[in-house]
């Protein structure tokens, strides 16, 4: 895809969604949402706690639908076993841990985040520009013709241009979209993936993927996967960044190759934000810079600061160990590529109803697949197979490593 400056296609496909942000032509960042396994990131819930873990500063619950979760608490909380709480899912699961949550609900925006049930307004600690005194005045009309709500101003909030905007915004989103739930439910399901997106980038150009276009969006997305999975990104200047995700800390190595060192230096920060952002990276970064002048580091350390304040998570640097590695934490929120693209039964079979739903002339689709993956789609998968607009035979074969479509026209 090329064009001019951001944004955002949508494909929606049997059993899934996907979306890529475009920024002068280049996908700068994904979503992916399965029907059998949706994000609920900033979905809100009333749950009732299971466990309280107070030296570790958390508790356990289950959604409704019995979803284990871990919501991180801190002093001000007293939870007791059997208490019923609201919570908002701010992480996807990931390795062995559960869903991430915290009490409370919230509606985080692109410069505010909303919370419904509170009152004021407060401001992140690292803001580094506060609000004009008649965008606050603004902000403050708004909240008294809407009782019920405080604020939190983000980082970025006072070079907004369009804060009491977003904000109204978000009360609309959570007025209409919001459920009144006596016990355990889902009080507001974070508008799936669109919703999501619309909430971060506000009046970002939004297209939906037709079939003209389909082909190319699904090479887009799959030269993302391929980009994502792969640990070693070349770089223009000659050198490349080696890039290895571990359970406790992602790190970066970076190597100038045949390149001269200054050139990896001002090539790298913008080369390392992009791909964090692009992978959904979250947790401790590690990043192994090159020896150089104090004058040189401090330069790399700035562009790498300026680079990171395009990632809407708000990356935090650190700074520096005492052995050099430059330390950066994000914050935990949706899954990445990597994980999308790990089981490969499912998005194999989501992919082969993705290529019969492109094809209306089929009149029957036959689909040639292995065992298992057949067992997927008439469990798990079976609302994506649903979802077609014609009948569909699944031909179980054991030679057959991936799902073929055997077309049979009209």
């Amino acid at each position: 895809m090329t064009g001019g400056g951001a944004r955002l296609l949508t494909e929606t496909a049997p059993g899934q969604m996907r979306a890529l942000l475009y920024d002068d032509g280049r996908v700068v960042e994904a979503w992916h949402d399965f029907a059998h396994d949706p994000d609920l990131t900033g979905s809100v819930h009333r749950v009732r706690i299971d466990r309280v873990f107070a030296t570790q500063n958390r508790a356990t619950a289950r959604l409704a639908d019995g979803t284990a979760i871990s919501i991180r608490t801190s002093r001000r909380d007293s939870f007791d076993p059997g208490d019923l709480v609201t919570v908002t899912i701010t992480a996807a699961r990931r390795e062995d841990k559960p869903w991430q949550a915290m009490p409370g609900a919230r509606l985080a925006g692109k410069h505010v985040i909303l919370l419904p049930g509170e009152a004021g307004i407060a401001t992140s600690s690292r803001m580094t520009e506060p609000p004009a005194a008649d965008v606050m005045a603004l902000l403050t009309a708004i909240l008294d013709a809407s009782p019920g709500y405080g604020v939190i101003l983000r980082r970025d909030a006072g070079t907004a241009d369009d804060l009491p905007a977003c904000l109204s915004d978000l009360i609309t989103t959570w007025t209409e979209g919001s459920t009144d739930v006596a016990g355990d439910g889902c009080v507001f399901d974070g508008g799936g993936l669109s919703g999501q997106v619309r909430r971060h980038y506000p009046g970002l150009p939004v297209e939906d993927v037709g079939p003209a276009a389909a082909d190319r969006f699904a090479g887009d997305w799959d030269a993302m996967i391929e980009g994502c999975l792969s640990d070693e990104v070349r770089l223009a200047s000659g050198g490349c960044l080696w890039i290895e995700a571990t359970r406790a800390v992602t790190a970066i190595d970076l190597d100038s190759g045949r390149g001269p060192l200054a050139s990896l230096l001002a090539e790298a920060p913008a080369v390392i934000a992009a791909q964090l952002r692009l992978r959904q990276t979250g947790g401790l970064v590690a990043i192994d810079v090159p020896r150089a002048s104090k004058a040189a580091s401090a330069g790399f350390d700035a562009a790498l600061d300026a680079a990171l304040a395009g990632d809407p998570r708000h990356p935090e640097r650190i700074g520096r160990t005492r052995g050099g590695l430059v330390e950066l934490r994000l914050p935990h929120g949706r899954s990445g590529p990597a994980v999308w693209a790990a089981d490969m039964m499912v998005t194999g079979a989501l992919s082969v109803l993705r290529d019969v739903a492109l094809r209306p002339a089929l009149a029957v689709a036959r689909i040639e697949l292995p065992a298992a993956m057949a067992d997927w789609l008439r469990g798990p998968g079976a609302p994506a197979l649903a979802a077609l607009d014609r009948p569909v035979e699944l031909v179980v074969s054991s030679h057959a490593p991936a799902a073929t479509l055997i077309e049979v026209p009209r």
